[in-house]
């Protein structure tokens, strides 16, 4: 069956041309590409290099409301099915320029939208700075969060140990594309056949109610046990209820 074109947002708010931040987040999106179109997905990447919109965001954090690119940005972000944001580490969190630019964004936008987090520091001492600063902003924000988070340091694009580096967070980005893919996947799944009421609906006049119709385990004993536990009877059955 077709899946439905997944719309991906990528934040990126690195602040030089190039910038690792921008690596990061071009092969986050490229992960997620690809674990979407595995899934059947069609994919839409857009990406925003909030440098660009520095200044607009900067006004719209002083009007009150957006002006400038910032319009097309928060029409990006409503429509967006899901959301890549990356940010250098500036003193130990994230930089300025990202965090007005959730400040400048209205707050509602975020809520319930699957956010992929990446950021990029010069060293690894500064890739918890994910988990204690930047992970609880998209919390308040009641965004969902991609359990995995991806780090890059310098070393992870260049260096002696390049290809070390480059291997480890090409594993990284990978495993995140895919939690990203199988979270939009949950969303557009079927839901309605698998119901209890559908279930009623569909049960022969006369049939016995099995454990597995009260929302209970359906339990198939030469097929979801191990062979140690082919002789287990459920505590309903043991009770006689």
């Amino acid at each position: 069956m077709t899946q439905p074109t997944a719309r991906l947002l990528v934040l990126s708010a690195g602040l030089s041309t190039p910038s690792s931040t921008r690596m990061l987040a071009d092969q986050l999106a490229a992960s997620s590409r690809e674990a979407l179109e595995a899934a059947g997905h069609d994919v839409e990447i857009r990406t925003l290099e909030l440098r660009e919109l520095a200044h607009d965001v900067l006004d719209s954090m002083l009007s009150r409301f957006p002006v400038g690119r910032m319009v097309e940005a928060v029409r990006l972000l409503s429509e967006a099915d899901a959301v890549i944001a990356v940010t250098p580490i500036f003193n130990t969190t994230a930089s300025g320029l990202f965090k007005t630019f959730l400040d400048a964004a209205d707050m509602h936008l975020w809520k319930g939208t699957p956010v992929l987090l990446g950021a990029t520091a010069g060293t690894a001492r500064h890739s918890l700075a994910l988990e204690y600063a930047i992970r609880p902003m998209f919390v308040h924000l009641k965004a969902d969060i991609v359990p995995t988070a991806v780090f890059a340091a310098s070393a992870d694009f260049g260096g002696a140990s390049a290809s070390e580096g480059a291997e480890a967070l090409g594993a990284r980005s990978r495993r995140a594309g895919t939690e990203l893919a199988t979270m939009l996947q949950a969303r557009t799944g079927p839901t309605a056949a698998t119901s209890p009421s559908a279930a009623d609906d569909e049960r022969p006049e006369g049939a016995q109610e099995t454990e597995s119709d009260r929302g209970g385990p359906a339990i198939s004993r030469s097929t979801d046990l191990d062979a140690e536990f082919t002789d287990f009877v459920p505590m309903g059955q043991l009770l006689r209820r």
